[in-house]
């Protein structure tokens, strides 16, 4: 073989062992990804853009400020009120060291955990609490106290924890024939929009739906109608705060009709969702929808429209709409005790937080009588302005409804009025007040004299040096220009607003603040929301609130802050502090009925219970606010007998009250936990600090111990000093109650 043949096979083998290149791992999906990165980046450069340029212009420090960040679904609305009050949106929030006055969530509370001033639309654990079954719980329990005053909802089993006492509860119905056959309807726990809800007439009809919970209520077939069709009324409702206690109520709404002509519930029309359910979710996608935009027709109308149907009818109409405000602050009262609790575990006292209000929705349904009946309470309405429209066969635009805008705009506009920084309306409402008088007179040249008024612009002349004279457009500018001129000067409603400061405030004699108070109050009148609570019903349903006397008592003993459930160690401290031990009721009945609660209130709540497994939360364990009142009524049953249930809880909460105001000889309160008085924003007395007090006992209580002790050993009865110690001691004991001890000055007093 020749060396040029050894050299070749050489290369050729050394070709051959050299390795392919790898392929290019291109593929068409990354190239999206990148591109999505990318556009992410670019959106977000341009909102920090749009954020640090929203920033850099000149703001007040009158301004009232809003955050719309979250606001969603209701930024429309929302920009609209803005602009109407002249306030200062941030579309993007603030920087970290700054807050607004206002936060708007359209979901929750926890969209952004991070404010810590200001006012936020929401209470925590508000969705959870206004959920189908912790509401007519609530409601269920205001009614075995109060069975007179709660007769507003229907009645209502809890599936699948209540089916025995549902499936027997029909059997009793079906053996009685009663007619007409009675007719349930199914709700899913935390449905909305109608979703998941039927008709049934038979326990075995109920699906379980993998294990969720439902409530199961008594369908009222013997409704008020309008031209043969179901209707209810959606009332918007502002909860401004819990302490003081604050509800108002909106003058208009909604009222939702169904699309098919109603007929009582039969066999064959059970399953006729547009004629038994009014949800506007629903009824929108019927084939006999009516969009009409008039208030009084269509399948969707405003609430004042119906009650002057109502009265035409020869109805006394404001009897009805007085017994809706009074099932309003029923309600409200009713779920009060476990939005406290949920509202001091997330905002403890002396802590920085936010103020918080909410706009709520409540469903109410008319009987024949014109008896209101609350269906629902929405947590979070839809404050939407827009809707569908098909502008041709299957295809749809969303459209400003101008139904939805005269209800809900006026609604949201009042709400942020009403939660606005006084000082800051205040301001803003006098200098707007100079500036318009001074526009009024006029500007000077220099001269002396007034300058001369410059018409505005309405046309505009586009001539094109290409387009003969027959081309030549002459375009109507007045919209835009106007529009321009609103922006730079005022709005329309601004001025009609400074007309409005100088008409009623032409009084030169009264100062800032007197004028200030007239335009507030003419304000307050021309309003959509009316007060009612404290400001009408404020006497009528003070005894109705006995529960949050409880409810301070399960904040007092919970053990860890922030906390939501007791634990055995804060139940057995607080059946000792509140001395429930020494008659009739042992430590070891105080551990038993603890763990049976516990049992039974987890049983009753199984979503609950794992949704809060699943967040791993510190309060997954223990016992809820409810297995607490059960408790206490359990106790008070045992303790104090009475002919009623709410004369047994009264006796309770008293005797609790008194055993924890109650006073020791040293000064110090140890019968009043520690942890309670920093959640009050009070502080704990050690030792060396004196309080004055009526009673003139020169004796402790180890010293009566140490007495008890010693007689222990001898045969003979407890010593006559002992009892006449403890005599004396019973008759000058000074025990307010628990709520008045609080406010006292003593607890605050620097030591002599």
């Amino acid at each position: 073989m020749t060396s040029h043949s050894r050299d070749y096979n050489a290369r050729s083998i050394d070709l051959g062992s050299l390795k392919k290149p790898e392929p290019l791992q291109f593929k068409m999906t990354d190239f999206r990804r990148d591109l999505q990165i990318r556009s992410k980046r670019e959106q977000h450069a341009r909102k920090e853009r749009l954020r640090s340029l929203s920033e850099a212009k000149h703001l007040s420090k009158n301004a009232v400020t809003i955050d719309t960040s979250r606001g969603r679904s209701n930024i429309e609305v929302l920009r609209l009120c803005i602009k109407e009050l002249g306030f200062r949106e941030f579309p993007f929030g603030r920087r970290e060291n700054l807050t607004c006055d206002i936060h708007w969530h359209a979901c929750n509370f926890d969209e952004n955990p991070e404010v810590y001033n200001g006012a936020v639309n929401k209470f925590p654990g508000m969705g959870d609490i206004c959920s189908k079954m912790s509401l007519f719980r609530s409601l269920d329990t205001m009614k075995e106290l109060f069975p007179a005053e709660y007769d507003f909802y229907p009645r209502t089993w809890y599936l699948p924890a209540q089916y025995l006492e549902f499936s027997a509860e029909l059997r009793k119905l079906h053996e009685k024939r009663v007619k007409p056959k009675p007719t349930f309807i199914v709700k899913p726990d935390t449905g909305s929009q109608g979703d998941g809800i039927y008709l049934m007439r038979d326990p075995h009809e109920y699906n379980p739906n993998n294990g969720k919970s439902h409530v199961v209520q008594e369908y009222l077939s013997n409704v008020y109608l309008i031209n043969n069709y179901k209707f209810d009324l959606r009332v918007y409702v502002v909860l401004k705060s819990l302490e003081p206690l604050q509800i108002y109520i909106c003058k208009e709404g909604l009222a939702r009709f169904s699309t098919v002509q109603y007929e009582t519930p039969t066999k064959g029309n059970i399953h006729e969702t547009f004629m038994h359910l009014t949800n506007y979710s629903l009824n929108k996608r019927s084939a006999t929808f009516n969009r009409s935009e008039r208030e009084d027709d269509g399948s969707k109308r405003t609430l004042t429209s119906v009650l002057r149907r109502i009265g035409i009818n020869g109805h006394d109409t404001d009897k009805v709409w007085t017994n809706i405000e009074k099932c309003v602050c029923k309600t409200v009262i009713a779920i009060l005790p476990e939005l406290k609790v949920e509202y001091q575990a997330t905002i403890p006292p002396n802590k920085p937080g936010p103020r918080c209000f909410q706009i709520l929705g409540f469903d109410i349904l008319l009987l024949d009588n014109l008896k209101p009946i609350l269906l629902e309470v929405n947590a979070s309405p839809s404050l939407s302005i827009d809707g569908e429209q098909e502008v041709s066969p299957g295809v749809f635009e969303y459209v400003t409804c101008a139904l939805d805008e005269m209800v809900k705009r006026p609604l949201v506009r009042d709400a942020l009025l009403l939660m606005s920084p006084v000082n800051k309306l205040k301001s803003g409402f006098m200098n707007k007040r100079r500036r318009r008088k001074r526009k009024k007179g006029g500007h000077s040249n220099g001269n002396g004299c007034p300058e001369p008024v410059q018409h505005q612009r309405t046309h505009i002349l586009i001539i094109k040096a290409d387009e003969s004279d027959e081309e030549k457009r002459e375009v109507d500018v007045t919209q835009q220009m106007s529009e321009l001129n609103n922006e730079l000067d005022f709005t329309r409603h601004e001025k009609e607003e400074e007309d409005f400061l100088d008409s009623h405030t032409e009084d030169e004699n009264l100062n800032d603040d007197e004028k200030f108070v007239k335009i507030l109050e003419k304000l307050a009148k021309e309003s959509c929301l009316k007060q009612l609570y404290p400001a009408i019903y404020d006497e009528a349903f003070e005894r109705l609130r006995i529960l949050e006397r409880v409810a301070n008592l399960f904040i007092s003993f919970l053990g860890v802050r922030g906390s939501l459930r007791i634990g055995p160690t804060g139940f057995r401290t607080f059946a000792r502090k509140c001395r429930l031990c020494r008659r009739g009721i042992t430590n070891a009945a105080v551990d038993i009925m603890y763990i049976d609660m516990q049992r039974r209130w987890d049983h009753m709540n199984p979503d609950r219970t794992s949704a809060m497994s699943e967040k791993k939360s510190k309060s997954t364990v223990g016992l809820c606010f409810q297995g607490f009142l059960d408790s206490c009524l359990e106790i008070a049953r045992r303790k104090f007998p009475g002919p009623s249930k709410i004369e047994m809880l009264e006796t309770l909460v008293d005797f609790c009250e008194n055993s924890l105001s109650h006073h020791d000889d040293d000064g110090k309160m140890p019968n009043l936990p520690k942890l309670h008085f920093r959640r009050l924003g009070l502080a704990y007395r050690p030792a060396g600090f004196q309080v004055h007090r009526r009673s003139t006992d020169c004796m402790t209580e180890e010293t009566v111990q140490e007495l008890y002790s010693a007689e222990s050993h001898s045969s003979h009865h407890p010593s006559e000093e002992i009892e006449n110690f403890l005599r004396q001691r019973r008759k000058n004991a000074y025990q307010p109650t628990l709520m008045r001890y609080m406010t006292r000055v003593s607890l605050v007093q620097s030591p002599e």
